[in-house]
């Protein structure tokens, strides 16, 4: 299966509409981060106001007010980064096979109206994506026979699955644009599940392509990284206080946030093809998945 990145590239230049509603929510949430890491850092200073003479609680408030915001954007990603992805990613659909180029508001029609066109509302979007990605771990997890890892240990089998699970992203996204190419709103399980039985099935052939984008993706976030780098570090310069390291991690947050943006719009758009190509026309044969079984269990459990 070839990638192929620059006609992924052409794709996502049809749809920067929708491109650049999602940069503008990523923007707000990077401003988040930054602001919440300074209201720590400044409840910290009203300690050192109290002649503790030290930076200390500085440090330790920073550090507290940006894992909190981590930790609330991760609760919130079903309510607010999800619908937009799904939005992307139905205009990418729509837009894959046609040689005209949908109006900026015909773009974000279709890109406000895919969460009720297809899932109704946010909360069985989040239960779809949700079974997938679960799929999706217990696909990899077995692959990669990771309970090597674990040593029957039930935190490091819940670590090793988590750092699956986050690894799954792309994939997840591709099984949503084979429901959403498939699926009326009534079947929208039964396609998530066939999608994800036939994403199983051909797992060995998917290797190499997620090998090039990843590549592709995270050498360009080190890119990023170092081009955002340069300006946080002149502000740093003028400021009239000491950024320190938090300069490096202000430049990997906003450079994380174009990536999401930019990067993943470009990998999503490439995948897309590639396994509606591979899946075309395919029928599910379960002696090909090893953990059928699992998967079937996963999607027939109550809802």
């Amino acid at each position: 299966m070839e990638v192929k990145l620059l006609a992924a590239i052409q794709l996502v230049e049809k749809t920067m509409s929708c491109v650049i509603l999602k940069f503008w929510a990523w923007v707000v949430l990077a401003f988040c981060f930054v602001a919440a890491t300074l209201i720590g850092a400044g409840v910290g200073l009203i300690g050192n106001a109290f002649e503790l003479h030290s930076t200390l609680p500085a440090e330790i408030g920073s550090v507290i007010g940006f894992c909190v915001c981590g930790y609330l954007a991760f609760v919130v990603r079903g309510t607010t980064m999800l619908p937009r992805r799904v939005g992307h990613i139905r205009v990418l659909v729509d837009q894959l096979n046609e040689a005209t180029i949908f109006s900026s508001q015909e773009q974000l029609s279709r890109y406000k109206d895919a969460l009720a066109t297809y899932f109704g509302d946010g909360t069985k979007l989040v239960r779809v994506e949700r079974k997938i990605r679960q799929g999706l771990v217990l696909i990899y997890t077995d692959r990669c026979r990771s309970e090597r890892f674990c040593f029957g240990n039930s935190f490091l089998t819940t670590l090793v699955n988590s750092g699956v699970n986050v690894l799954t992203a792309f994939q997840a996204e591709i099984i949503l644009a084979y429901v959403i190419k498939t699926a009326s709103p009534e079947t929208v399980d039964l396609a998530a599940k066939k999608g994800l039985l036939l994403f199983a099935q051909e797992v060995n052939a998917f290797s190499k392509p997620l090998w090039i984008v990843n590549s592709f993706m995270y050498v360009g976030l080190i890119l990023l990284y170092s081009v955002v780098l340069y300006p946080l570090a002149w502000v740093d310069g003028i400021v009239p206080f000491e950024m320190g390291l938090w300069v490096n991690v202000f430049a990997m947050v906003f450079a994380w946030i174009l990536k999401a943006t930019f990067l993943e719009s470009v990998v999503v758009a490439a995948l897309i093809p590639v396994f509606f190509s591979r899946v075309n026309g395919q029928e599910v044969r379960s002696e090909d998945i090893k953990t059928f079984s699992q998967l079937e269990a996963l999607f027939d459990a109550e809802k």
